[in-house]
């Protein structure tokens, strides 16, 4: 009886297999990889919204600032600081200043521009 029987054997397909796997590994490391993007994504939009926060805020006081100085270097603020003497300015005495390119009738003693252009030749 056992002689008229054939063995049968049963061979497990290890290429169907093996794609299976690796299909499922494929879209389980797409899947990750989508969701890991997705969350970078959510981060640096909170962080360009900070940003952006920051800089109408620096834009802001860039604003006040210049209004500030607008206001100090105004001609009316300044003379009223003059006036208080705050600034501790005093007017310049006449024989304090000094006066460049003044003409004067001394021929002899006069300095003149001498050029040593023909000096090597």
């Amino acid at each position: 009886m056992n002689r008229n029987r054939k063995k049968i054997t049963y061979s497990i397909k290890i290429a169907s297999i093996f794609k299976v796997v690796l299909a499922t590994a494929i879209l389980a490391v797409s899947g990750l990889s989508y969701v890991y993007l997705k969350n970078q994504l959510h981060q640096y939009g909170e962080i360009q919204r900070r940003l952006e926060r920051e800089l109408t805020e620096l834009r802001a006081n860039n604003e006040v600032v210049r209004a500030q100085i607008a206001q100090l270097s105004s001609r009316v603020v300044l003379e009223k600081k003059l006036a208080k003497d705050s600034l501790g300015l005093v007017p310049i005495a006449n024989d304090q200043i000094v006066r460049l390119n003044q003409r004067h009738d001394t021929v002899g003693d006069a300095l003149r521009v001498v050029s040593n252009r023909g000096f090597n030749q």
